[in-house]
């Protein structure tokens, strides 16, 4: 689970998940994949908030201790290669498994003899840099402390409390579960058609013969959406069938299709919004953290606070366009009248 970046107030955080329910339903996009559902998230400690999150059981100890490498009698082990991948996964290149775990181990070889040597040039006793390094641990241990929070706050139940008192602000509308076949042509899309009405097996036939890449493997499942979700022709045919039925050939601009609808209700259920409802319930929970923190924390701050200069600064602005104008009368009632 990640550290999520925290909502700026309870309001909002409603409001962001009401947004996702209305909204949660893959899309019949043109390229046919499903659509990526996000949270708008607020600002409080926006910069605090890490880009990337820990994977479930990285730097396991069980597993981690294993030696895999020796670099000038110090030990790289398993667990080192699971750190070094969360924090460099993203740029190593497209490796086969074997590869990636030599880059991996190259890395770790650089980072050490790399690191000790700077250890000798002194620069581990550099003010700049241990004032660096504590910056560092302070913002890991916050992050691990408050991902752990948020992990420990995401239960079903919490998760379900918060659908239930969400879901009865958004407002009813049609929505359909489905799945499909897509084909090139009408004789392929008969023939789907005469097979499932043989008895065969619609996500099997679904997996061998949809040319949707996003679907297809799937068994053709496309999630619920509402009629807006999908192209005018799919939504007609999907909408019309009642629950468990299989629609004729139906043609759109992606091709035929075959499609089977699955279920109908009229607003989203626990099963869209699941992952959605376990992130809001962390970050609510991490928020509450802050803030109470924020509460009992002892903080001087020995500068003048932006918002006091700011309302300072109006101020001057303020009674400086003022006197100018009263200046400016004062000059005009003394102006010689013209002749």
């Amino acid at each position: 689970m990640k550290f999520y970046r925290l909502s700026s107030s309870t309001r909002l955080f409603a409001g962001g998940l009401i947004a996702i329910l209305v909204a949660a339903a893959p899309a019949l996009a043109q390229d046919t994949t499903t659509q990526d559902t996000t949270t708008q998230d607020g600002a409080a400690a926006e910069a605090a908030a890490p880009e990337t999150a820990a994977p479930e059981g990285a730097g396991d100890m069980a597993a981690g201790n294993t030696a895999v490498a020796r670099i000038n009698g110090k030990v790289i082990t398993e667990g080192d290669l699971a750190i070094a991948e969360q924090d460099i996964g993203e740029s190593i290149p497209d490796l086969s498994e074997a590869e990636r775990r030599d880059y991996l181990v190259t890395y770790l070889t650089d980072l050490m003899i790399v690191s000790e040597a700077a250890r000798k040039a002194g620069v581990a006793d550099d003010p700049a840099f241990q004032k660096r390094m504590d910056y560092m641990v302070d913002r890991n241990l916050m992050e691990k402390y408050l991902n752990d929070e948020g992990m420990a706050a995401a239960t079903e139940d919490e998760a379900r409390k918060l659908y239930d008192e969400v879901i009865k602000e958004v407002p009813e509308q049609e929505r359909v579960r489905a799945r499909h076949i897509l084909v090139e042509t009408e004789d392929e899309a008969k023939e789907i058609k005469k097979q499932l009405d043989e008895g065969g097996d619609f996500a099997a036939l679904a997996r061998e013969k949809s040319k949707d890449p996003g679907s297809g493997k799937e068994g053709g499942e496309l999630g619920w959406f509402t009629k807006e979700e999908m192209v005018p022709e799919f939504a007609e045919a999907a909408f019309a069938l009642e629950p468990g039925q299989i629609s004729e050939p139906v043609k759109s601009d992606f091709g035929w299709h075959i499609i089977k609808t699955e279920g109908k209700r009229n607003k989203p259920g626990f099963d869209e919004v699941e992952g959605e409802l376990y992130e809001m319930v962390a970050r609510q929970r991490q928020r509450d953290i802050i803030m109470s923190l924020r509460e009992t924390a002892d903080v001087e701050k020995l500068y003048e606070p932006a918002a006091e200069t700011d309302g300072k600064d109006k101020g001057k602005k303020s009674k400086t366009k003022a006197g100018k104008k009263k200046n400016d009368e004062a000059t005009e009632g003394a102006e010689p009248a013209s002749e």
